[in-house]
């Protein structure tokens, strides 16, 4: 993929203020646990693995031990097993979505449900029954739909994204869109960044400690370029810390850089609005952690990207492998780029693959001790100090391979 349309993104959305440290959000108490003791907490349940689980009731997160719970139900395991039975049910078949529609809505995901009863009436416009589970009128023998503040029909809906004013609105678990390029699209758009959600979880979810993201991250999906808000000649999608929303449209039948920026709004989730952050990632680490998460997932069926056991960008490699001897960066200066350095047009597709190359080095590394040291460096990246001098102290052994072995195929 061709990373010069995200020149201007780089550097523009990160020279917007971010928000300053947030204090844990209160949170609606959508799940329970029981306690040994036969107690029940209503709370949210943040994060749990074989250790045990974190609580959040209202605003204060509470870490309970495995040992003292019975058994609990939460939101995000309920939604974890319905994106993986997603991806083995045909959206085609619309008595398959209506059945996944019910098991969502039994298990508190109302979101997912009504995404679900919108594949399935894709398939039968003119099924009553559909529209009036979505909540759609049905007037003079045509079905309307809420579009804004307005009823139109559904047959027409689509087209009325010519106008963005006039886009889909929807909404999962963790993401809100709005769609000037169809309805299909904004489905299809929502499943994908659902699916590198929990794969950015189930990888990096343990060593990180990532909580559940509770607000939905806002995306603007544009049905051209010349549609969208015109931040610069070149960017075809980016993520604007600002306004903490993903920008992007369509082009050749897909969501641009989907992949690519959802990592950077997902990380500006996990570690810039979190309690207690410091602030924004190192530059290398930002775009070449967005560049890993591209590599990881591959959408051949729309809304269905499948996870791959490795990062894979051929495009890097290949830029890699063309550039002149004496040519590629030095990681000292990779450790130091700021986000102005990826907006420049000079060796930018250089820059991204070599921070996309060390980043998959260093994570896929067949060393355990190296990928420990990694995860080290993450956490700290991640708590504000992921400075090149924090590098170079972690990886000082590693200090002449890492100027040529990144590199290599």
């Amino acid at each position: 993929m061709t990373r010069a349309l995200f020149a201007a993104a780089a550097a523009a959305s990160l020279a917007l203020s971010a928000p300053s440290a947030l204090h844990a959000q209160t949170t609606e108490a959508r799940d329970r646990v029981t306690m040994l003791d036969g107690k029940e907490l209503r709370g949210r349940v943040m994060r749990f693995d074989s250790e045990g689980l974190i609580l959040r009731v209202g605003s204060v997160d509470r870490k309970i031990p495995r040992k003292q719970i019975r058994a609990f139900t939460s939101v995000a395991s309920h939604h974890q097993e319905l994106i993986g039975t997603w991806n083995e049910t045909p959206v085609e078949d619309p008595a398959a979505m209506q059945a996944l529609a019910r098991t969502a809505e039994g298990n508190g995901l109302p979101h997912e449900a009504r995404l679900c009863l919108w594949y399935a009436v894709l398939q039968r416009p003119a099924d009553a029954e559909l529209h009036k589970a979505l909540g759609n009128k049905q007037l003079n023998g045509r079905f309307l739909v809420q579009i804004d503040d307005r009823q139109v029909p559904f047959a027409e809906a689509d087209a009325l994204g010519v106008d963005f004013d006039d886009a889909w609105r929807l909404r999962s678990e963790h993401f809100s869109i709005q769609c000037g390029a169809g309805l299909r699209t904004a489905l299809d758009t929502l499943m994908e960044l659902e699916a590198l959600y929990w794969t950015f979880q189930e990888v990096f979810g343990r060593e990180l400690t990532l909580l559940e993201i509770v607000e939905p991250v806002s995306v603007r999906l544009y049905r051209t370029r010349a549609q969208m808000p015109n931040l610069s000649n070149t960017a075809g999608a980016y993520f604007s810390h600002g306004e903490q929303t993903l920008y992007t449209c369509v082009e050749n039948g897909r969501p641009y850089a989907i992949m690519h920026e959802g990592t950077h709004a997902l990380l500006h989730w996990f570690f810039v609005r979190a309690a207690k952050s410091r602030g924004e990632l190192p530059a290398w680490l930002n775009e070449g952690w967005a560049e890993y998460m591209d590599g990881r997932l591959q959408t051949r069926v729309p809304g269905k990207p499948a996870r791959l056991e490795r990062s894979m960008q051929p495009g890097h490699f290949s830029s890699l492998a063309a550039a002149p001897k004496g040519e590629l960066y030095g990681v000292h200066r990779l450790l130091n780029f700021k986000a102005s350095d990826f907006g420049a047009s000079t060796r930018q597709d250089l820059k991204y693959a070599q921070s996309w190359a060390l980043f998959r080095w260093l994570y896929e590394n067949k060393d355990s001790t190296v990928r420990a040291s990694f995860a080290e460096y993450l956490r700290d990246a991640a708590a504000g100090q992921g400075q090149a001098s924090t590098f170079r102290r972690i990886f000082k052994r590693l200090e002449q391979e890492l100027e040529t072995a990144p590199w290599r195929p």
